[in-house]
């Protein structure tokens, strides 16, 4: 889906910006073309990453999201492929309501959990049950940033709603994603600061992580302040069983095989999966992983047996080990804080892994905390203070951090 309604010209060494923004129903309201003076230069990446190419405003959105946003458009922008090449990839972005503050509203960088591998399943324009635009489930807590006057920047991803495949759980494409999605909200808003952070579930945590080690490389030109995991895949060979669906999901060990393939084309889907596994394999591309999860780990999980999931040899079994272990996160030294929060009822991600993740960043130089959070899952975490989850301690953090 591509909407590129975007003129661009220089002026005075600024770029005019003019934006057919008026749909009805919408949050965001202009007249029918608004010219804004933005100093790109200023925030766009090596080769063009981050500029922004389309506005629209996002019709039908949540009744969450639209009573706490300003502004909610869904946004294309130039990136970067791993391998080098110019892409094009969509997000979202949201404004609190009101004015914003001397300097421009601070950014979050938000990065969603797993949604699945087709343009169908972006976040900006995946509806819900009731015919609205949520974020995949995660306007709530959306809404807790807005609410606390930060705007979002919330990217879909390379290959979610944009041409090409989605290289999913591949940190370094995450990455480049949400920063480049943080340069195009600042030249779409005038108000906005360049201070941002990354936040992040789930996959997006990982990809948040990965954002941070990349932010005075690949973020150049952005006033980068701190990294927030929620129930984060950090260590990926774990979170995947090292390719024996035994020890994890089985509908996402196959999006980890496709997501892997994007970077090692010399994958084949034969040398990991069993004929039966085979022959189901394209719903994958077909289905977003709500649907995807149902299919594979409820409805077969007695019909199909658990090496239909898994390497068929042990050479297969190496190499995927190998390349699950390259994604995992941290790295290396992330410039800003790190918090990672994690519910002690997660069935996904365990709670000694995800803090073993900490003290790996800490190793690394990093200034990182961990927090727990009793009786909550992978999702509930995500939940404000009041219904006992980490909500309003990821805003009291961001709080801390943005003032330095």
């Amino acid at each position: 889906m591509r909407t590129t309604k975007i003129l661009r010209a220089a002026v005075g060494g600024a770029a005019v910006v003019a934006v057919a923004l008026a749909v009805p129903g919408a949050v965001h309201y202009r007249t029918e073309t608004t010219a804004v003076a933005v100093p790109m230069q200023s925030v766009i990446g090596r080769d063009g990453a981050g500029t922004l190419l389309s506005v629209k405003a996002i019709e039908n959105l949540d009744p969450v999201l639209a009573s706490v946003s300003g502004r909610a458009d869904r946004i294309t922008y130039r990136s970067r492929s791993l391998p080098g090449r110019d892409i094009v990839v969509s997000g979202a972005l949201f404004t609190p309501k009101g004015t914003a503050p001397r300097g421009g509203w601070p950014v979050v960088s938000w990065y969603h959990g797993s949604t699945g591998i087709i343009d169908q399943c972006a976040p900006s324009t995946v509806l819900n049950k009731d015919g609205k635009v949520d974020l995949y489930g995660y306007g709530g807590f959306v809404a807790q940033l807005l609410k606390a006057g930060y705007a979002v920047a919330a990217t879909d991803y390379e290959g979610l709603g944009s041409d090409g495949e989605h290289p999913y759980i591949v940190a370094d494409s995450e990455g480049r994603g949400g920063i480049d999605a943080v340069r195009a909200a600042i030249q779409a808003e005038p108000n906005l600061s360049k201070s941002y952070f990354n936040v992040g579930h789930s996959q997006g945590g990982q990809g948040a992580i990965a954002a941070g080690e990349m932010a005075q490389t690949y973020g150049q030109g952005l006033d980068f302040r701190g990294t927030v995991g929620l129930a984060p895949v950090t260590n990926v060979g774990q979170a995947y069983g090292y390719g024996y669906p035994a020890n994890t999901d089985r509908g996402f060990y196959l999006l980890a095989l496709y997501g892997l393939k994007t970077v090692h084309p010399e994958l084949r889907f034969d040398q990991y999966l069993g004929s039966q596994a085979l022959d189901l394999l394209p719903k994958v591309t077909q289905e977003c992983t709500a649907e995807i999860w149902t299919d594979f780990s409820a409805n077969f999980g007695d019909k199909l047996n658990d090496w239909q999931f898994a390497p068929q040899d042990a050479v297969a079994a190496l190499k995927i080990q190998d390349w699950l272990d390259r994604e995992s996160v941290p790295r290396g030294k992330t410039p800003g804080g790190m918090l990672l929060l994690q519910g002690t009822e997660d069935p996904s991600i365990k709670k000694a892994v995800t803090y073993q993740a900490v003290r790996n960043a800490r190793a690394a130089g990093t200034s990182a905390d961990f927090r727990l959070y009793p009786g909550k899952d992978h999702y509930s975490v995500l939940t404000p203070r009041s219904e006992g989850g980490a909500g309003d301690d990821v805003i009291d953090w961001l709080n801390k951090h943005v003032r330095k």
